[in-house]
């Protein structure tokens, strides 16, 4: 009687957990050599990955839980038609989530996250990259998910019948103990706090520890923690920019001059030279380490910049920490480490 209530509830968990479970193995079949160099206990990232994988889908299942067993049975064929819709969205969320993991872990080595959340600020950009250098992923990833569609749309015409089979009040009591259900599931953990992202942390390696994550839980809780925490200017404070530049007018014993070129002056040099010294700084947007010749490339992109690292100071492993241009522009000009909130230029 109640797995023929809940069966339906168990085919989608199931599904949610099949879609997860195969972006993980998929994961670890490109990554595998980096992953046994790690020498660590690999395979255990697969338990904690169901662990992180229910609590995506039980987060999923809320909302359903809720119209199912509250719902008088008056509201059943539009509560069934939402959910079918309902159901196929996240489906086709997770089903995208997992195929955009796969270039955004070889671009990042993490799995999508803050840096996925921030670069949705500028879709423009984002959506040219993506059409520009991911034509056959967007081609594959469009054929499964209208697969899918078919494939759920079909199967879920009868969904949840049984459910509204059973009376109001016996579904009512029926929802308590779900919804406790969900609630552990969601929290997964019986301490003081729930598991979050860092309880698959596990291991020394980085790889191994981002595959035993879930990309669609990882963007939830970083979407969580950026509301949570209220951005940069909760952590830190705010002024005016007034009294920054008097601040730091004080403490440098600088005049900041006016807010349109605070801190604009000529510093000439203390030390004393028979010619003028001529630094040049080249910023190329986008030009990674993997397009200059001098830095292992051999196709010949770069041949003024390969010349000049023969004739200059040349760094040839110099990383940036910083997740976008305006980090490392800053890094360059002023010696600005990467900061919560809008780059310091």
């Amino acid at each position: 009687m109640i797995f023929n209530i809940l069966k339906d509830f168990f085919k989608f968990y199931l599904a949610f957990i099949f879609i997860f479970f195969l972006g993980r193995v998929i994961l670890f079949i490109i990554y595998y050599e980096r992953i046994v160099e790690a020498n660590v206990n690999h395979w255990f990232s697969f338990l904690i990955g169901l662990q992180m994988d229910t609590i995506s889908t039980c987060i999923i299942l809320v909302i359903p839980t809720i119209l199912l067993f509250l719902s008088p049975k008056i509201f059943e064929k539009y509560v069934r038609k939402f959910l079918r819709m309902y159901f196929l969205v996240f489906l086709l969320l997770a089903i995208y989530i997992e195929n955009i993991t796969l270039p955004f872990i070889a671009e990042f080595d993490v799995r999508p996250n803050s840096i996925f959340i921030n670069y949705l600020r500028y879709p423009t950009e984002i959506l040219g990259n993506i059409w520009e250098c991911y034509k056959t992923e967007l081609f594959i990833t469009l054929l499964i998910m209208i697969f899918s569609t078919y494939v759920v749309l079909k199967s879920t015409r009868e969904s949840f019948k049984n459910v509204f089979a059973v009376s109001h009040f016996t579904r009512i009591l029926m929802f308590f103990p779900i919804a406790l259900v969900l609630f552990i599931g969601i929290r997964s953990s019986f301490g003081h706090r729930g598991a979050n992202t860092s309880t698959a942390v596990y291991t020394n390696s980085h790889l191994v520890n981002e595959i035993a994550k879930n990309s669609l839980h990882s963007i939830g809780y970083a979407l969580y923690s950026q509301k949570q925490h209220g951005g940069s200017a909760k952590k830190y404070g705010s002024i005016s920019k007034e009294e920054a530049y008097a601040r730091v007018s004080k403490q440098l014993r600088i005049p900041f001059g006016n807010l349109e070129h605070p801190f604009f002056r000529e510093q000439k040099t203390h030390f004393k030279t028979s010619k003028p010294k001529n630094i040049v700084i080249f910023i190329q947007e986008s030009l990674g380490a993997q397009f200059i010749d001098a830095l292992g490339n051999n196709e010949g992109i770069t041949p003024n910049i390969d010349a000049l690292s023969k004739e200059s100071l040349f760094f040839e492993e110099v990383y940036s920490n910083g997740t976008r241009s305006v980090r490392g522009i800053a890094g360059l000009v002023s010696g600005y480490l990467p900061v919560p909130g809008k780059g310091v230029l």
